[in-house]
């Protein structure tokens, strides 16, 4: 299977098999025929002693053309940054909850945050995660009860 995708993707898979160094080639393949050089060689000019010219001195280069600052526009508006920073400070509320095991309060504030900035995926994964954590916290409690009991 995988010479055949080696195949189909133009690399010789059976050349890892070969020696290091080895010039066989794969079935299938002919051999490069080096063709030499048309050209002719570069013919030698007699050198006189001609001093050469110093290169000409850089020019400095000219001051580049100062244009005015221009203000760029922000591409969220003034709801848009005032949804995002009350997302925010839900999501702040949300997480202090979480912390201290609150979690319908913290289901609640980021429920709140989702539904007023939804561009954002975090308030989202920490609902799930608030969805989550209450029922592996109780798989565990069980577990280690049936483990005490037997």
């Amino acid at each position: 299977m995988i010479d055949v995708l080696g195949a189909l993707m133009g690399i010789d898979m059976q050349g890892f098999s070969r020696p290091e160094g080895s010039d066989d080639l794969p079935p299938g393949v002919a051999p490069e025929t080096s063709s030499k050089p048309t050209s002719p060689p570069p013919r030698q000019t007699p050198t006189t002693q001609t001093p050469t010219p110093p290169p000409p001195k850089p020019t400095p280069p000219k001051p580049a053309k100062v244009e005015e600052d221009v203000e760029m526009e922000d591409d969220e508006d003034d709801e848009e940054v005032k949804a995002r920073k009350e997302a925010e400070a839900e999501k702040k509320l949300g997480s202090e909850a979480y912390k201290k095991r609150d979690f319908e309060t913290a289901a609640a504030h980021f429920s709140k945050a989702w539904d007023a900035w939804p561009k954002d995926l975090t308030f989202l994964t920490n609902l799930g995660g608030r969805r989550i954590y209450p029922v592996m916290l109780r798989a565990v409690l069980t577990a280690d009860f049936r483990s005490r009991l037997l």
